[in-house]
């Protein structure tokens, strides 16, 4: 074989493999790179035009948000921030004060979910006076956060001592939320209540069987004598031979003073003798 033909089925076998391994790289290679990228333009089309929706409802979503924020910091009611029993016990600990004298038991019952909110149910059985206890339910459902009071029971005192104060129950839902929804401070009071709700106590009775004892050992004016009086003042012995010095106004046994005539030499003082109230004259025995 000549020198030349050698050297000619050498750079054919080169060429051919070359060929053969430009066409190998191109198939086997760059094809499934091709396609791979194609399935990847494909991907990131479909996210572009997802997000090219989402851009166009965007005003929209916007105003409908904003319009919700607003109804939100609108209302006077908030939610408990989470469903702790502990923060609803600080919360009716902080409702209660140092005014109003109730005692009470707060019995966790159970916790239930309604989607973006939740509600926390307890029982309170307890003792107090029956005006604080209705101050308390009238803060209780007017204040800030959020609670709803049902199936109270009230049961009246057994004796006179005791005709102020009442035994309840109720049950307390709780409301809080399970989403974080933009909220800012209203600038009111996050304690109310409703001034126009009576606090009277129709567990009372109108007449009393027996008058109230003299706890207070106040000045007993129906077994005093009057010693003298000036415009402003009256001047008192009791059965004791204890002197009083009282002013209109100043609390006595069953009632207060409530004028002094100095024409006619008298003190009227105004007494409840267990709801039938009368006025009772004392006079200067000359």
């Amino acid at each position: 074989m000549s020198y030349a033909l050698r050297n000619t089925i050498i750079l054919l076998v080169t060429l051919f493999l070359f060929v053969g391994a430009g066409l190998g790289f191109t198939k086997f290679y760059q094809q499934g790179k091709i396609v791979d990228l194609a399935a990847e333009l494909e991907v990131q089309n479909q996210d572009l035009t997802s997000k090219q929706q989402i851009q166009d409802q965007y005003p929209g979503l916007l105003d409908r948000y904003n319009t919700a924020r607003e109804i939100v910091l609108g209302y006077d009611k908030t939610l408990f921030p989470s469903n702790d029993p502990d923060d609803i016990y600080n919360y009716l600990s902080e409702i209660q004060g140092d005014e109003l004298e109730l005692f009470y038991d707060f019995v966790l019952e159970d916790s239930t979910q309604q989607g973006q909110y939740g509600i926390i149910n307890s029982k309170i059985t307890g003792l107090g006076v029956y005006a604080d206890f209705v101050t308390f339910i009238n803060m209780l459902e007017n204040s800030e956060l959020l609670n709803k009071v049902s199936e109270i029971s009230v049961l009246p005192g057994n004796n006179i001592e005791d005709l102020e104060y009442v035994d309840f129950s109720f049950k307390l839902q709780s409301y809080y939320q399970r989403e974080t929804f933009d909220s800012q401070d209203s600038g009111n009071d996050p304690i109310r209540m409703n001034e126009s709700i009576s606090i009277f106590n129709p567990f009372k009775p109108l007449v009393l069987n027996d008058i109230p004892p003299n706890t207070d050992n106040l000045v007993d004016v129906q077994t005093s004598r009057l010693l003298g009086l000036t415009g402003s003042r009256v001047f008192i012995v009791d059965n004791s031979g204890e002197r009083h010095s009282l002013k209109i106004g100043d609390k006595v046994y069953l009632g207060y003073l409530e004028s002094i005539n100095t024409q006619e030499r008298e003190a009227i003082f105004n007494l409840d003798k267990g709801g039938i109230t009368e006025l009772f004259t004392l006079k200067v025995i000359r």
